[in-house]
């Protein structure tokens, strides 16, 4: 799991999987007037595993994008 930090120095104030709620509470909290930052995770992702459609036995179709579902 992704930890993306909120930090006040060097304490830590929030933690979060998803870096859009990290920063999220940061400018919230910078709105109080708490000078914060964010420190994202700079892990690489996990590799996702391929996921195989039981009725056909081959894997799902890759979107690539959005506009391709449409």
């Amino acid at each position: 799991m992704r930890k993306h930090k909120v930090m006040l120095g060097d304490k830590l104030l929030y933690q979060a999987s998803q870096l859009s709620h990290a920063q999220r509470f940061a400018k919230a909290r910078q709105a109080e007037g708490v000078p914060c930052h964010v420190v994202p995770d700079e892990t690489p992702k996990r590799p996702r595993k391929v996921r195989i459609n039981s009725l056909t036995g081959k894997p799902y179709r890759k979107v690539t994008s959005e506009k391709a579902v449409r």
